[in-house]
């Protein structure tokens, strides 16, 4: 794929969501084409909006702590006798990991859109557990779709879901793991979209939803722009 200048690389895709001819698109049924086009309009207006961005950035400093630590690896560094190892450090985010970041840009986007309800899938726990918080943060309902395999191996993010005030609904088709949450989580939220927002937790799905992962994550390598320059 060649990268193109001045271009936010999701928005590198063909007309079809395409990434590359290869990645992306969206394979959906046509009774989840309303609800994408509304949300793929929605998140078009949003990202160019100035009140949006200034609510984005004030929950990423104030809720999230943003910015995370960029710290120098030295023995690791003096081990390898050359090259400067570096990390961020985003298990310092609210929560423990980066999935904070989709999960409070989707809560904000579900209530720009006036919805009350936020769904959303997840496998190892920690996607499910972000978007419980954010989702008790913004005053959301949430349900949550896991596997229940899923759900017997990840107590302890379950049982955060739980207190957090989340509904976790198991998964009994398939492998009773990821993927049947996502298409379970989707059947749900074509049943209900007029009150639902859907969030999905990684960059996988309609290309939209990897649109918003993508831009939400951004936010790491924004600061890590910003700091690498003084660091180094």
């Amino acid at each position: 794929m060649k990268l193109k200048k001045g271009i936010p690389l999701i928005d590198q895709h063909d007309q079809h969501g395409f990434w590359g001819g290869k990645f992306g698109g969206s394979f959906i049924p046509e009774t989840l084409k309303k609800p994408v086009e509304d949300l793929t309009n929605e998140f078009k207006k949003l990202r160019k909006d100035k009140k949006f961005l200034k609510r984005r950035d004030f929950y990423f400093k104030n809720y999230i702590g943003t910015p995370t630590s960029f710290v120098k690896l030295d023995n690791l560094t003096n081990h390898l006798g050359g090259a400067q190892i570096w990390a961020k450090v985003v298990a310092e985010a609210n929560g423990g990991a980066h999935k904070i970041y989709n999960a409070t840009v989707h809560a904000l986007i579900c209530k720009a859109m006036g919805k009350k309800y936020i769904v959303g899938d997840t496998g190892a726990g920690y996607a499910g557990k972000m978007l419980s918080m954010a989702a008790k943060k913004f005053g959301l309902k949430c349900k949550i779709f896991m596997g229940a395999k899923d759900i017997k191996r990840q107590k302890p993010n379950c049982d955060a879901m739980r207190k957090n005030g989340a509904e976790i609904v198991p998964v009994y088709s398939g492998s009773q793991t990821l993927v049947d949450a996502v298409s379970e989580c989707m059947r749900y939220w074509v049943s209900n979209c007029d009150n639902t927002h859907m969030c999905v937790g990684s960059t996988v799905g309609p290309n939209i939803f990897v649109k918003i992962c993508g831009w939400s994550t951004a936010q790491i390598s924004r600061e890590l722009k910003s700091t690498i320059k003084i660091r180094i």
